[in-house]
C-alpha cells in the first residue's frame, strides 16, 4: 500500500502520460512558444477559410456533446474547442467556402486546436514587477478562464437565474421592451431545440448504421442529403452507384458526417412559432453575423470571447445557428448582463435582485437540508467594545453547532480573469477573504461573552435565542455567486499572495452551484451536518489543490477520513477525480432518513447513529453522532467486537473503558466504551467521563469526547447511556 493509500483511502498515485503533441516542447520558453501559436493561429484560420467552416464547427459542437463527460481524459474534447472554432469562423474576412473536409483532416484540426490554446496559455511572458506567486495565481486565472465552465448544473442555473430575474420584471420591460426572465427561459428552451434535432439526427444515423433493408438506408441518405447543402452536393446522385448494401452504408455514413449543421440550425420561422416577437428580436441581437468583428482585437478572444455575450451565429438566410446553445448555462450573466448595459435603473435593480435572491437561496437550501436547525437571515449584533452594529447574512443553529453562512453576490472582475495581478487581489480580498473575517467576529464574540451574548433579526431586532449555556461550535462558509474553483477553494494562494495568515479566520469559499450539488448529493440531514463539520476544517488535516466537485466526491470516497501523518505535508491535486458527481442525482424529500453516504460504519454504530438521531431529547446528538463519525472504521469495528463479546459474558483480561481518538487539526474527538455489569451510579458515570475527556485533553486545542456505556444483561439492543463533554484549552496569558 502507497503512502497515498494510507493517507487517503480509495485514490492511488497518478503519473500522467507524456502528450506525444508537445514532445520536444519541455523546455521551450515563451518566445518559442509566440512563434508556434502564431503558426497554429495561421494554420487554424487557413483550415476555415479553405473548407466549409459552418460543417466544421457542427462536427466539432457534435464531437464535443457525444463524448461521455464523466470519463476524463486528457485529450478528451473541451467545451473551449467548440468556442474557439466559431471565433475563428466569425473573424473570417473571405466568403466562406463549401470544400468538404475528410475525416482524417477534421481530427488534425481537432489536435491543432488543442495545441493551440496550450502555446496561448504558455506564451505569456513573466512582466518583471510581479512575484513569482503572482505570476503562478495569475497563470491559473487565465486557466481557469480558458477552460473551466459552468458554474452550474443546469436545473440550479434555471433556478437561480429565474429566481434572480423575476424581481426585475418590470424594470426590464420597462428598459427593454421584454422581460428578461422571458428572454432566460426561450435561450433556455433553445437548448430543448437543438436537443430534439439531435436526437432526430441521430436516430437516423442509427437507422442507417443497423437497418437491413435497402429502401431504409436510401430514406436516411435523403434526410442527410436534405438537410445540408454540402451533403447534398458531395453526394450528388451516387445511390445506385452500390449494388453491395454495406457499401452503400458506409459511403452514407461519410456523408451524415457533412449533415451536423442541420441539427444547430434554427429557422426565423422556427422561432417565430415558438416565442414572441419581443423574444425573437432580443434572440437575434445575441447573433453574430459572420465577418461583424472587425474591430476585435483577435489576441482577446481566449479570455474575452465576443460569443460568451452573444453565443448564436446570424446565418445568411435569417437563421439562428447555435452550435453551443448550453452557453446560457456556461455564461448567464455576462450574456443578460450585456443587455442591461447603459440601463442605470436596470443595473440598479439586478445588483439588488442578485444579492437578495443569494441570501434567500442559501435560507432555502439550508432550510431544506437541515429540518432540525434553526435559520435565520439577516442576523444583527453590537460589538460591546467599540459599540460596531455588525450584521452576518445565513447563520444556521442545529444543536450546538452554529453555521455562518456570509453571502457575497459581487462578480469577478474582467480584469482579474484575464489574470491582472491588481484586480485579483481586489477580487480576493472582497470576495473570499473579507466573509471570513465577518463569520470571524460572530465567533470570536460567541467565544468571548458566551452567555452574555445578544444576537437579533436585522429587520425586526426580535431576540435569537441560541442556548449558549452549553459552548457552540462555529463553521463559517463564504457563499458566492461564481469564483475561481480550485483556485480560492483552498486558503493557501491567498496565503502566498500576503492576503491572509495564519491568524485570518478563514471561511472556505463556495459557489451557490457548489452548495447546491452538496445540498442534491447529501440529501440526509446527518451526512450533510457532518460534511460541513469537516469542509469547514479540511484544511487543518489536509493541503489540497481541487475544487468543491473533488471534495464532495472524496467525502463520497472515505467520508473525508485523512491520515495526516502518512501524507507526510504534501500537497494533494486532485486530477479527474469527480466522476461520482458528474452525474443526475434526485435527492430525496425525507431529509430525516439517515443515510451515511461516504461512511461505511460496523452494524451497531450504524443503529447506535439512527437512534441517538432520533433522539431529539438528547441535546448532545449531533456532538455525539460528530464524534463517531469522525472516527477510523477499523477502529470502531475492534469497539464493537469488545462489546459484543462482553455482552455474551466471554471473559476478557481488557479494562472494563476503552477508547479511540481522531485528531483534526487543533481538536481531538475522542470516543470511549464503559462496560459494566450493572448500571453505575449517575454521578460516578459523569465523574468518569469528565476524567477520560480530561486525559484526552491535547496540551493546545480542545477536546470533544462522547462516552457509552454498555450494561452486560441489557434491555438495550444498542446502548445503555451516553454523555458528552467538550473541553477548550485557553491559552495562557503572558
Amino acid at each position: 500500500m502507497t503512502d497515498l493509500e494510507q493517507g487517503l483511502p480509495g485514490y492511488e498515485r497518478l503519473e500522467l502520460p507524456p502528450d506525444p503533441e508537445l514532445a520536444d516542447t519541455q523546455d521551450w520558453d515563451a518566445g518559442q512558444w509566440q512563434s508556434d501559436f502564431e503558426a497554429s493561429l495561421e494554420a487554424l484560420t487557413l483550415f476555415l477559410r479553405i473548407r466549409d467552416p459552418l460543417a466544421i464547427l457542427a462536427r466539432t459542437a457534435s464531437r464535443f456533446i457525444l463524448i461521455n463527460p464523466r470519463v476524463e481524459r486528457p485529450e478528451m474534447p473541451k467545451q473551449v474547442e467548440v468556442e474557439l472554432t466559431q471565433i475563428l469562423m466569425l473573424l473570417n474576412r473571405h466568403r466562406p467556402s463549401t470544400n468538404p473536409v475528410s475525416p482524417n483532416n477534421l481530427g488534425r484540426y481537432w489536435r491543432l486546436v488543442r495545441r493551440h490554446l496550450r502555446g496561448f496559455m504558455n506564451k505569456q511572458p513573466n512582466t518583471g514587477n510581479e512575484t513569482d506567486i503572482e505570476r503562478f495565481v495569475s497563470r491559473r486565472a487565465r486557466l481557469f478562464t480558458l477552460y473551466y465552465r459552468n458554474i452550474f448544473s443546469r436545473e440550479d442555473c434555471e433556478r437561480a437565474l429565474n429566481g434572480i430575474l423575476r424581481q426585475v420584471d418590470s424594470p426590464s420591460e420597462a428598459a427593454l421592451g421584454y422581460r428578461l426572465s422571458d428572454l432566460f427561459r426561450a435561450a433556455i428552451r433553445i437548448i430543448d431545440l437543438v436537443q430534439e434535432r439531435f436526437k432526430i439526427f441521430t436516430e437516423r444515423l442509427h437507422n442507417l448504421l443497423d437497418t437491413k433493408r435497402r429502401s431504409e438506408l436510401v430514406e436516411c441518405i435523403d434526410f442527410f442529403c436534405s438537410s445540408y447543402p454540402l451533403a447534398n452536393r458531395v453526394w450528388g446522385n451516387c445511390t445506385n452507384r452500390w449494388v453491395d448494401l454495406e457499401d452503400l452504408r458506409m459511403a452514407a455514413f461519410q456523408i451524415s458526417e457533412f449533415a451536423h449543421p442541420w441539427i444547430y440550425t434554427l429557422s426565423r420561422a422556427d422561432l417565430d412559432a415558438a416565442f414572441p416577437a419581443p423574444i425573437v428580436d432580443a434572440l437575434y441581437s445575441l447573433a453574430i453575423r459572420p465577418n461583424s468583428l472587425s474591430e476585435i482585437n483577435p489576441e482577446h478572444i481566449y479570455l474575452n470571447n465576443p460569443i460568451w455575450r452573444r453565443p448564436y451565429v446570424l446565418l445568411n438566410d435569417g437563421s439562428l445557428f447555435a452550435p453551443l446553445p448550453y452557453l446560457i448555462v456556461s455564461f448567464p450573466f455576462v450574456i443578460l448582463e450585456s443587455l442591461m448595459e447603459g440601463h442605470r435603473t436596470l443595473e440598479v435593480a439586478y445588483e439588488g435582485a442578485r444579492a437578495n435572491y443569494l441570501e434567500e437561496a442559501i435560507t432555502d437550501l439550508v432550510t431544506t437540508a437541515m429540518p432540525s436547525a434553526s435559520v435565520y437571515r439577516g442576523v444583527a449584533w453590537d460589538d460591546p467594545d467599540t459599540g460596531q452594529v455588525w450584521e452576518n447574512d445565513v447563520v444556521a443553529v442545529v444543536g450546538n453547532f452554529i453555521f455562518v453562512f456570509e453571502a457575497k453576490s459581487g462578480r469577478i472582475k474582467d480584469a482579474a480573469r484575464r489574470g491582472g495581478s491588481l484586480s485579483l487581489r481586489k477580487n480576493f480580498s472582497e470576495l473570499f477573504v473579507q466573509p471570513g473575517v465577518q463569520s470571524g467576529r460572530l465567533q470570536n464574540y460567541l467565544d468571548t461573552r458566551q452567555k452574555r451574548a445578544r444576537l437579533r433579526l436585522k429587520t425586526t431586532g426580535q431576540p435569537i435565542n441560541l442556548n449558549l449555556d452549553k459552548p457552540k461550535v462555529v463553521f463559517t462558509f463564504s457563499i458566492c455567486i461564481e469564483h475561481f474553483a480550485s483556485l480560492t477553494s483552498a486558503r493557501h494562494y491567498l496565503k502566498e499572495l500576503g492576503l491572509v495568515t495564519e491568524q485570518t479566520p478563514w471561511a472556505p469559499v463556495l459557489s451557490l452551484g457548489d452548495l447546491q450539488m452538496i445540498v442534491r448529493f447529501l440529501d440526509s440531514e446527518v451526512s450533510l451536518i457532518h460534511y460541513l463539520t469537516r469542509r469547514a476544517t479540511l484544511e487543518q488535516v489536509l493541503d489540497f489543490e481541487g475544487d468543491e466537485q473533488d471534495i464532495l466526491s472524496a467525502y463520497l470516497t472515505n467520508g473525508l477520513w485523512v491520515n495526516h501523518d502518512a501524507l507526510d505535508g504534501k500537497r494533494i491535486v486532485f486530477f479527474a477525480s469527480d466522476s461520482l458527481v458528474r452525474r443526475s442525482k434526485k435527492s430525496r424529500a425525507d431529509r430525516t432518513v439517515v443515510e451515511l453516504h461516504g461512511i461505511l460504519l460496523p452494524p451497531l454504530w450504524e443503529s447506535i447513529v439512527r437512534e441517538l438521531y432520533r433522539d431529539d431529547g438528547q441535546r448532545h446528538r449531533f456532538d455525539i453522532i460528530n464524534v463517531i463519525l469522525n472516527q477510523m472504521p477499523p477502529q470502531l469495528a475492534e469497539l464493537e467486537r469488545r462489546i459484543r463479546r462482553f455482552r455474551r459474558g466471554v471473559p476478557s483480561p481488557e479494562d472494563d473503558i476503552s477508547y479511540v481518538t481522531f485528531r483534526i487539526g487543533s481538536k481531538v474527538f475522542g470516543l470511549a466504551i464503559h462496560l459494566l455489569k450493572k448500571l453505575p451510579d449517575r454521578q460516578e458515570w459523569h465523574e468518569m467521563g469528565r476524567n477520560v475527556a480530561a486525559d484526552l485533553m491535547p496540551d493546545a486545542g480542545s477536546v470533544e469526547c462522547a462516552i457509552f456505556l454498555f450494561v452486560r444483561r441489557s434491555r438495550h439492543a444498542t446502548f445503555d447511556g451516553a454523555s458528552f463533554y467538550r473541553y477548550i484549552r485557553q491559552p495562557q496569558s503572558d
